[in-house]
């Protein structure tokens, strides 16, 4: 993935407010690249624009050497917010996907696909309940094992287990490595995170986001330590106890670093005469 000179902006109030400018970025297939930054810098806005559903004011981003106009074929995406039809079942809400991954597959095979993975994030018991009558924790593990269950190619996740308890999280942290390792298999991953120890635990770089308006992404911190790794290797780790300070050390200097802020732009209300002139 080829990310250039990517910037955007929205429309308020008082005008247009910048929220990402210039961006460079690169991922090579098989790496697991973690953002971090501070909450509102526009790491999900930098997200939806990398999975295709939101187009960037300028600049360009590529997927082997092709320009993203939508949802790659062999990307999931894993949102905060669910993003779950809610007249389906869990069960149904996974198979769907399933079927868009593999629509050749008997009904019958891509039901058992989905079974699987959502007995894998622990919701057995909760293959025919909608989403409304799930919690919130595992309205979002329906959504991480709906991601899982296509086998894709690259994985973009943001904040994927901030909601759920603390054992789920680790199981589920585990799947996830377990799907990257995969012989013959190399599963592109980009993963927006607040948790520290879960990057490190996870990626092969570190990237930080500088704070906002228009914010844009830091030099890439990179992870050299073996894999597998374990949150008790990564407690007493020296290196690991580094690059957890570096990137700490890193956005603090984004924090106290004095920035412009970002200009508002009004937007143009055209006249009764313009209009009629159009």
């Amino acid at each position: 993935m080829e990310v250039r000179n990517v910037s955007k902006s929205f429309a308020g109030a008082k005008g247009f407010r910048d929220v990402l400018s210039g961006i460079h970025f690169s991922v090579e297939e098989g790496d697991f690249v973690s953002i971090v930054g501070s909450m509102g810098a526009g790491k999900s806005t930098f997200m939806n624009i990398l999975s295709g559903l939101v187009k960037a004011d300028s600049g360009t981003v590529t997927i082997g050497g092709k320009a993203v106009t939508g949802i790659h074929p062999r990307a999931s995406v894993v949102f905060q917010n669910y993003s779950l039809l809610p007249w389906f079942s869990a069960l149904e809400n996974v198979r769907l996907a399933v079927d868009a991954a593999y629509p050749d597959w008997p009904r019958k095979k891509q039901i058992e696909q989905a079974t699987r993975f959502l007995e894998t994030v622990g919701l057995s018991g909760a293959l025919h309940k909608r989403p409304s009558q799930l919690s919130g924790g595992m309205r979002q593990r329906v959504a991480i094992a709906r991601a899982f269950a296509t086998d894709p190619e690259i994985l973009l996740l943001d904040e994927p287990f901030s909601a759920l308890d603390a054992l789920t999280r680790a199981t589920l942290q585990q799947e996830l490595i377990d799907l990257c390792s995969r012989a013959g298999r190399a599963v592109t991953v980009i993963m927006i995170t607040n948790n520290l120890d879960e990057a490190l635990l996870l990626s092969d770089r570190i990237v930080p986001m500088t704070r906002p308006p228009r914010a844009s992404l830091g030099t890439p911190i990179e992870v050299r330590l073996p894999k597998p790794r374990s949150a008790s290797l990564l407690m007493h780790d020296p290196h690991a106890v580094r690059i957890r300070a570096e990137v700490v050390e890193r956005l603090a200097e984004f924090v106290h670093t004095k920035k412009p802020a970002a200009p508002v732009v009004p937007i143009k209300t055209a006249t009764v005469a313009e209009e009629r002139a159009s």
